[in-house]
């Protein structure tokens, strides 16, 4: 779904204009200006402006499968016609509960999903090297040698192929470092999965820590990531995870300029699934929200979620592309609200009740919920048409 609850290309357009104080307005000039405009010369999207004698406008855009509309005054400028929009008076709310549906194997599915997509990131979360180390992964060989050339001097060729089985021989000694450290970081982590914070210092103390800290770190200047002091097993970890890094890349360029290619390396192995503690997911099942607008036929992407229990505990999320959001449920608590908020627009809650089912299908009445698309905009009058400032084509009086 093209989303609803953002500005299609054009309106973000018009959003740059600053306004402007009109002049005071005549019957005569609004008579010679009325009228029903359309917007030719910008084929991506379709809009219309309708001028009424009383002062009043009506604008839509249509962009793909989105129309927005606004409506408002319009005055008159210095070779000019001023556009401001009115607040839209809202009968009724965004969003309202249409049907509840029993909990069911693709809502299971969904809901594994988006477990092991949060545990994930949670993993990356309570061991930071872990995220790095992907991290570096991802960028991938081509990022790492996209600057050289592929017409590579011959002595800069020759010294990059002797220096090819020492990289090697430094990489695989790094590997070996990343997974002690790794390991170690993560025996700490199961150890002690929740750290306590520092105590509170005093003044004296602050000042002494602080001082300490600033001597650590001028001496530490100039140092590699190899180099630098860890100061716990995460750390280690982090340290270990980028020279390794390093040493991978620098091994990538040396393929690259000596013109061989690279061959199979082996990767750092370790255990990040014990970051955290075992998951129980497979044994729990959830609650899902589904929002979308019937009247258009579309899901809603984006919508904040927050899943309220009984104890007053919250789970937020928000929406992905099939407008599924989902919570997992609570052994000692029950599922009551879900406090739902699109962009630009004030929070709403639902009251849900589980024993009536656990997929809650919230209907979304999406032009409630669309913010206005602009505030003001100023048009300039060419030869009877009137020109939006940074959008192509002009509109037409028919």
């Amino acid at each position: 779904m093209l989303n609803a609850f953002r500005f299609s290309l054009l309106a973000l357009a018009l959003l740059g204009t600053t306004a402007r104080a009109a002049d005071p307005i005549e019957d005569r000039q609004r008579a010679a200006l009325a009228g029903h405009y359309t917007l030719e010369g910008a084929p991506d999207a379709g809009s219309e402006l309708v001028l009424r004698p009383d002062g009043s406008f009506e604008w839509s855009l249509s962009y793909g499968l989105m129309v927005e509309s606004v409506s408002g005054r319009w005055n008159v400028g210095a070779d000019s016609v001023v556009l401001t929009t009115q607040a839209p008076v809202r009968d009724g709310p965004a969003f309202s509960l249409d049907q509840v549906m029993p909990w069911n194997p693709d809502a299971q599915k969904r809901l594994d999903e988006f477990a092991a997509e949060r545990r994930e990131t949670l993993i990356q979360e309570a061991c930071g090297f872990v995220a790095t180390y992907r991290a570096g992964l991802a960028l991938g060989e081509l990022a790492a040698i996209a600057d050289v050339s592929a017409a590579t001097d011959p002595a800069r060729r020759s010294e990059a192929e002797a220096a090819l089985a020492p990289a090697l021989a430094a990489l695989e000694q790094a590997r070996l470092a990343l997974e002690t450290a790794a390991a170690v970081a993560v025996e700490a982590k199961v150890q002690h999965p929740e750290r306590s914070p520092p105590p509170m210092l005093s003044a004296t103390e602050a000042a002494a820590t602080a001082a300490l800290a600033a001597a650590n770190e001028a001496a530490m200047q100039g140092q590699t990531s190899g180099d630098a002091v860890p100061v716990d097993e995460m750390e280690a970890a982090e340290l270990a995870t980028q020279t390794y890094l390093q040493r991978l890349q620098a091994v990538w360029r040396l393929h690259a300029v000596a013109g061989r290619p690279t061959p199979a390396l082996r990767p750092a192995a370790f255990d990040a699934e014990r970051c955290l503690p075992p998951s129980e997911m497979d044994k729990r099942s959830g609650y899902a929200v589904v929002v979308g607008d019937p009247k258009v036929g579309a899901r809603a992407q984006g919508i904040e979620v927050a899943f309220v229990y009984s104890d007053g505990r919250r789970e937020r999320t928000e929406t992905g592309p099939s407008g599924w959001a989902l919570a997992v449920q609570r052994p000692s608590a029950r599922l009551q609200q879900v406090i739902l908020q699109a962009p630009d627009v004030p929070a709403e809650t639902l009251a849900l009740d589980e024993t009536q089912g656990r997929i809650f299908a919230i209907r979304l009445d999406s032009a409630a919920a669309a913010p206005v698309p602009f505030e003001q905009i100023i048009l300039s009058q060419d030869n009877g048409d009137l020109i939006a400032p940074r959008v192509p084509g002009r509109y037409v009086r028919h």
